[in-house]
């Protein structure tokens, strides 16, 4: 079981407020972690130790698609049919724009990051699962400052952008073992959402417009289980270079 701590930042409704905790814990973490990579793993035996998870409730996912549209008014019949052109593929972009924000609403990016980095931390660490944050010998803190889709034009590659802080934290002492700061960029591929590989090695947004709305919510599934696994690729790397010197 995890966790959501509420962002200072954010107001909920009564009812969303009621069904997400805000474990001390792991509020303490993000506070004194503060901004400075921190590795003291060699000072704590954490193998074999309880390990809970917790997650500070991230933002809302962004969107930054850029449509791009240009007029040449030195052609004025170039003009007009770029005129309807660009119409056309405006209203293209607003669905595609629609479709991808609600997509996201239904692939939960932040749950798959969490359950993908708390699994590779336990494994790593050699620590035991505990579900209640409060009773754990230690914590993982996972942050998501922002993640969300980027495209910088109508024919770029899309890709999803995460950007969050990993806290290693023993309980008892209120100490931070170690910090990681990850910031991941995935493409994604045309195999993810059912494409032929031979429209290129990357989507578009062009691509996208086209395509249907469970289309685009598998899509967005599997590109976010590629980017939480590089995310705990990362995690992984550095807790063994931190406990190993490798």
């Amino acid at each position: 079981m995890f966790h959501l701590t509420k962002r200072k930042d954010m107001k909920l409704s009564p009812p969303a407020a009621s069904r997400i905790g805000i474990p001390i814990a792991a509020a303490a973490i993000l506070m004194i972690a503060g901004c400075t990579s921190v590795n003291r793993l060699a000072e704590f035996a954490v193998q074999g130790q309880t390990l809970a998870a917790d997650m500070r409730l991230p933002p809302e996912p962004d969107m930054d698609v850029q449509l791009n549209l240009k007029l040449d008014f030195s052609n004025l019949f170039g003009t007009a049919m770029n005129v309807g052109s660009n119409i056309a593929k405006a209203a293209n972009a607003n669905r595609v724009d629609r479709l991808m924000r609600e997509a996201l609403q239904v692939v939960d990016v932040p749950a798959i990051v969490r359950d993908e980095s708390y699994a590779t931390c336990l494994t790593v660490l050699g620590a035991q699962e505990e579900s209640d944050p409060g009773s754990a010998q230690y914590l993982l803190g996972l942050d998501i400052h922002r993640y969300g889709i980027h495209a910088s034009s109508w024919t770029s590659e899309v890709e999803l952008r995460i950007k969050l802080t990993a806290i290693l934290y023993q309980n008892q002492e209120r100490v931070v073992v170690w910090r990681r700061d990850v910031d991941v960029e995935r493409e994604a591929t045309p195999a993810m959402f059912g494409l032929d590989p031979t429209v290129g090695n990357f989507v578009t947004t062009a691509a996208l417009a086209s395509m249907s709305e469970e289309s685009l919510q598998n899509g967005f599934d599997q590109l976010a289980r590629d980017a939480a696994q590089e995310i705990a690729r990362t995690l992984q790397d550095d807790l063994y270079a931190a406990r190993f010197g490798y």
